[in-house]
């Protein structure tokens, strides 16, 4: 018997279902966030109504974006069930037009409370001749949130965080600079690996930046990541603007 063989296979096996159980757990979970999700945005659409009497305009706006996150976080459950319910793990993508510039400034308002608690100031530029992309409005969203939370998340307090809307040849791109911990060369090749982590300091499993990658790529996009020694970094993607993307159909797998 070669004892080897045996193990390499017996290993294979435990990692699979170890997989299986990790997907199980997260469809599952997915599963039993989105009926609270659900109520909370009935809830607000209530109040935002006047069922419960006059709302005050300051509290009607945060009010509004939360809603608005609400929604979106149901978007996402519903994306999350719908990859675990295939097999692959696949999403496919819708194509619609989806304007970058828009986006980003929806995703840094609904960012803005979070970023003041570290007093961190946000400042958007469009300098976006052509803002629009063809994609999937709700998986290009979940990257810019996913960026701008790491942003706010490692960025110094009392800091400035600058978000970029631009076009470069012929994509739209978005990035954001911060100061925040260098992050080495050996470490910027691997920031976009499957559960890698460099935090110390917050707690995550590694999958944000994998997935807004996966996410970008399947786009035809590209992510990038630049660190620097005074301690300025950049993240970000760039989508082909370009409106032959308009009729492709692409997906994802995770």
């Amino acid at each position: 018997m070669n004892i080897s063989t045996d193990n390499s296979a017996e290993q294979i096996e435990n990692n699979r279902s170890i997989q299986k159980q990790r997907e199980t757990f997260i469809a599952s979970l997915s599963h039993d966030l989105k009926n609270p999700t659900i109520a909370q945005i009935r809830a607000l659409e209530l109040i935002l109504k006047g069922n419960f009497g006059k709302v005050a305009p300051e509290q009607r706006e945060i009010m509004e974006m939360v809603l608005d996150s609400c929604k979106y976080m149901n978007a996402m459950l519903c994306s999350v069930l719908a990859t675990y319910k295939n097999e692959e793990g696949t999403i496919n993508l819708k194509s619609e037009e989806v304007s970058i510039a828009d986006l980003a400034l929806e995703c840094t308002d609904e960012m803005t409370y979070l970023a003041k608690d570290k007093n961190v100031t946000i400042r958007l530029e469009n300098s976006a001749q052509k803002e629009t992309v063809w994609g999937d409005i709700v998986q290009i969203r979940r990257v810019i949130m996913n960026l701008l939370s790491n942003s706010i998340k490692y960025a110094y307090s009392d800091s400035e965080l600058k978000v970029f809307v631009y076009n470069e040849n012929n994509y739209t791109c978005f990035r954001f600079e911060n100061h925040s911990p260098y992050l080495p060369i050996d470490k910027q090749h691997k920031i976009f690996a499957r559960y890698v982590s460099f935090s110390k300091t917050h707690s995550g499993i590694g999958l944000g930046l994998y997935t807004s990658k996966k996410i970008i790529e399947a786009h035809g996009g590209i992510m990038f990541v630049k660190s620097f020694p005074d301690e300025r970094n950049i993240f970000g993607f760039k989508l082909p603007n370009d409106e032959k993307y308009k009729d492709i159909n692409r997906s994802v797998t995770f």
